[in-house]
């Protein structure tokens, strides 16, 4: 049966006639509404939309707790959580509810099946970009532009050999202009000599001279990574709801959006002045051998990727991602040695012998022969991760992923795992609490098959600090010769010890990330028989 549209009204009328005679007129609409509002907002705590997937979650402590109360413990309680969320499941999928979204944390069994999805299925720049504050990341053209990455990958990495003079150049006009001369025991902050150091080498490897050096860059740079991780972390820390209101009411944003356009500034410059070069003298002219000239060279001509502009913002998203992973695990590294100060002189001694084999020059084979150094390196990651999860990925098919023993993984699933928790299980890790720096030295040595295994720079199933697969840390290699350079002129340079009765910083958690005081100072003396 069909009603007209008189029948329509006629009943329309007559219900809102019954309602309004109806005991329920006589409560006024302000004290409903404030009623409603005090049932959402009682309500809001627990709600919860099911993300399809059939996990335990780690970090409740009744089952009835409200999820958004987890949500904030997870800010400053992650390493418990993701503790025990491991020694419960270790084996299988269990999940981490945080402000920005529930995680799936997955075994190493699954890791062998995962990397080899491609990025079309599951993504690990969507799953950096997600990880490192969504749309207020600052690096969301990663999303659409992945040549830096590709260049890094296939233009520096394999080349690394043709800048390590480079690097040690680099740190050198470091210790000259902006270090103490510790002439006498001077007391030195670690980690802003490794911040400033690793971003001048970093300059020096991504855009070159004389732009490397340029004042107005440098402190832009340096400032616009400052401002993008003092928003990824302010954002995290509030509801999803929250988040735009906070990203308009934060300075950051502002004052990171001017460093953007001065840093920008700087480097089409640097790019116009190299294209009119190659124009005017093609023949003689002689390309800088860094990470901007390999992105010009890679981006297609005429395409949006090739515009100055885009290159620009292009650069400034690596530089962002860069230098404090690199600076903190150099700080951390040096604190150990100071704290386990019987390898200071067993690196130092390698060092020398390495460099008086190639006549004090920095080589690549040199550094690759510092193997101590880099079993030092491996063992202080292991003990003071930059993240206590990693291998982040979010699924892209929209029909989700379908794993090797049946699991469904629907779309839109943020997904990882804890590489920390894994390289200290004793079914993993020998002796896992204690720190041995030569632990992946000694495996080499044993073991001839193991030779090109256990490095600072290598993944594998018991250590995934860097990722794993095809797409984990581009950068990886170029940190690892570059902490090497550092630390080795440091030990070749200067004397270092702690100060009385100090004893090593130890880091507490903010979300999955260590915080320790990044002040912390050690004793640093000029070595009178300094060879280098």
């Amino acid at each position: 049966m069909q009603y007209g549209n008189s029948t329509t009204v006629l009943l329309l009328r007559n219900a809102l006639l019954s309602l309004n005679s109806s005991s329920i007129c006589h409560v006024h609409w302000l004290q409903m509404f404030v009623a409603l509002l005090v049932l959402t907002v009682c309500i809001f705590p627990y709600w919860r939309t099911p993300n399809g997937i059939n996990a335990p979650f780690a970090g409740y402590r009744l089952p009835w707790e409200p999820p958004l109360l987890v949500q904030m413990r997870y800010v400053f309680n992650a390493s418990s959580m993701i503790r025990e969320g491991y020694a419960k499941w270790k084996d299988s999928l269990f999940q981490i509810s945080r402000y920005d979204g529930d995680i799936l944390i997955v075994p190493p069994r699954y890791l062998d099946d995962l990397h080899n999805k491609s990025q079309e299925e599951l993504s690990a720049i969507h799953g950096l970009i997600r990880n490192f504050g969504g749309i207020y990341s600052g690096i969301t053209l990663l999303e659409e532009n992945d040549v830096a990455i590709r260049a890094l990958q296939t233009k520096i990495t394999p080349n690394l050999a043709k800048v390590c003079d480079d690097m040690r150049d680099e740190f050198q006009y470091c210790l000259d202009t902006d270090f103490p001369a510790c002439r006498d025991w001077t007391s030195v902050s670690v980690h802003p000599l490794f911040l400033e150091a690793v971003q001048r080498i970093t300059h020096r490897i991504f855009v070159g001279l004389p732009l490397c050096r340029d004042p107005q860059w440098v402190q832009a740079t340096s400032e616009h990574a400052h401002y993008a991780t003092m928003i990824q972390i302010a954002i995290r820390s509030v509801p999803k709801f929250f988040q735009p209101l906070l990203n308009f009411c934060l300075p950051w944003p502002w004052k990171n959006a001017a460093c953007v356009r001065e840093a920008k500034n700087a480097l089409i410059l640097e790019m116009q002045r190299r294209r009119d070069l190659e124009k005017v003298d093609s023949f003689d002219y002689i390309k800088s051998n860094d990470l901007l000239q390999a992105v010009m060279e890679m981006s297609s001509p005429g395409d949006k990727d090739s515009q100055l502009d885009v290159v620009a913002q292009i650069m400034l998203t690596m530089n962002t991602i860069a230098g404090h992973s690199t600076a903190a695990s150099g700080a951390n590294a040096l604190f150990d040695m100071v704290s386990h100060s019987k390898y200071i002189e067993v690196l130092r001694e390698e060092a020398l012998q390495v460099f008086r084999h190639v006549k004090l020059r920095v080589t690549k084979q040199a550094l690759v022969d510092l193997r101590k150094l880099d079993s030092f390196l491996r063992e202080s990651q292991r003990h003071n991760p930059l993240s206590l999860l990693g291998f982040f990925r979010v699924v892209l098919d929209p029909a989700g992923i379908t794993l090797q023993d049946g699991t469904h993984v629907p779309y839109n699933t943020l997904l990882c795992v804890a590489p920390h928790a894994i390289s200290n299980d004793p079914d993993v890790v020998e002796d896992p609490t204690s720190f041995n720096g030569l632990r992946y030295y000694e495996q080499r040595c044993r073991d001839a098959s193991q030779e090109k295994k256990h490095q600072y720079a290598t993944t594998d199933k018991s250590h995934r600090h860097f990722g794993y697969g095809i797409w984990a840390c581009p950068g990886r290699f170029l940190a690892s010769d570059m902490l090497k350079v550092i630390l080795t002129m440091l030990l070749l340079q200067y004397d270092i010890r702690s100060p009385e009765g100090a004893k090593r910083p130890v880091a507490s958690h903010f979300h999955e990330f260590p915080l320790f005081d990044i002040n912390t100072p050690l004793l640093i003396k000029r070595r009178n028989d300094s060879l280098v």
